[in-house]
């Protein structure tokens, strides 16, 4: 039979996991909002990690998730300028769409916190683009067309990135399962 203390010990381990494992996998989200949250939860895996000696995830554990999470910056990068760039557009639209980017999360988050940042995020990067080379051609329909390449890239880049993010939180989610 187990003690009260044995019980309420493990009710607090469970507890702090799922806590953990929630924090974790609630900043990865933040991905979305042009936030780090990758690196956030591998903070958060870090500080797990440390309150159990470094046993409960250990170092191999964390050096995947942050190579993951390396992985997954390389990838965004060149995947939202290398993107829009094969389908055509000069610097000036890639510029455009990453200088949109921000100024349409930032106008975004005025108006509707969290989901406005997204989309503000994501029709910046097109209004970006089409403005770029609107400016450099002046010609409204391969402008529109870049423009249109670059909201796909951006979404493609957001979702490969929050995606290795996941991988990488779910495997030190795996490898400090309390019952390992």
């Amino acid at each position: 039979m187990e003690h009260a203390g044995d019980i309420a010990a493990s009710v607090g381990i469970w507890m702090g996991y799922s806590v953990w494992v929630l924090l974790m996998f609630a900043s990865i989200f933040t991905i979305f909002l042009s936030i780090p949250g990758g690196w956030i939860a591998l903070g958060l895996a870090v500080i797990y990690d440390f309150f159990w000696g470094f046993h409960a995830v250990g170092w191999p554990g964390l050096a995947v998730f942050a190579g993951l999470l390396a992985i997954g910056e390389v990838i965004e990068s060149l995947l939202g300028t290398l993107y829009v760039a094969k389908k055509g557009a000069t610097t000036w639209g890639v510029v455009g769409a990453f200088v949109g980017g921000i100024v349409g999360a930032i106008a975004g988050s005025g108006v509707i916190p969290l989901v406005g940042t997204i989309l503000g995020s994501f029709v910046g990067a097109f209004a970006g683009a089409v403005l770029g080379e609107y400016l450099r051609n002046e010609q409204l329909e391969p402008s529109m067309r870049v423009g249109w390449h670059a909201l796909v890239g951006r979404v493609i880049a957001s979702s490969v990135k929050f995606a290795l993010s996941l991988v990488g939180a779910l495997t030190v989610a795996v490898l400090a399962w309390p019952l390992g």
